[in-house]
């Protein structure tokens, strides 16, 4: 009797070392951070694609960085780049499309510098990292993909959207205006004839 008491003790030891130090790993959203900066305040959009070939954080001047640690405060290093990503309910997302640059490094720090593979037009994005969601960001997005009918794939169904805004000052939407003049006219067209039919690869 006493000996299976002290075997089941043993693995109830072992059962809360185990799940202490499971918990120690455990990405925190109290003690995890990011920090948005913003070259020129006024670019805090990118416009993306789900071909890829959209604007980058990088190119436009804005640095996102995500620090994660414990709920100890300890740095959480290692964690996979497809572990940390940009996420807004509203965006259709190619598979893989908005993920970090990087696993996180030895301050728990990783960045991301790239694009966004897929479509829409949203006026924020929230990181989450292991599903834990970490902040808000007043990023923004749009996108020659706007139509939710064909979720992440530039067709014809988003060029009769655009039609019905071309060149109509009461219908202008910052979503169709790609170069971000304030008009949409020959050169968001022009724009968009270069990404018709991109869908994700």
């Amino acid at each position: 009797m006493f000996k299976k008491a002290l075997v089941t003790m043993a693995a109830a030891a072992i059962t809360l070392g185990c799940v202490g130090v499971a918990s120690a790993d455990i990405v925190c959203a109290d003690s995890s951070y990011c920090i948005v900066t913003f070259t020129n305040p006024a670019k805090d959009r990118i416009t993306i694609s789900p071909n890829g070939n959209g604007d980058t954080f990088a190119s436009t001047g804005i640095t996102v960085q995500v620090f994660l640690k414990n709920c100890q405060g300890a740095a959480l290093v290692g964690v996979p780049a497809a572990e940390v990503v940009l996420f807004n309910s509203n965006l259709c997302i190619c598979p893989g499309g908005n993920i970090a640059d990087a696993a996180t490094d030895v301050n728990g720090r990783t960045t991301f510098s790239g694009t966004i593979r897929g479509g829409g037009c949203v006026t924020s994005l929230q990181v989450f990292a292991d599903g834990v969601a970490i902040c808000n960001t007043t990023l923004k997005t749009n996108s020659w993909d706007a139509l939710p009918s064909s979720p992440c794939f530039v067709d014809a169904g988003d060029l009769a959207a655009l039609a019905t805004k071309l060149g109509v000052p009461m219908n202008y939407t910052i979503c169709s205006d790609w170069n971000e003049d304030g008009f949409i006219d020959a050169g968001d067209v022009a724009s968009f004839a270069q990404q018709l039919g991109a869908a994700c690869q």
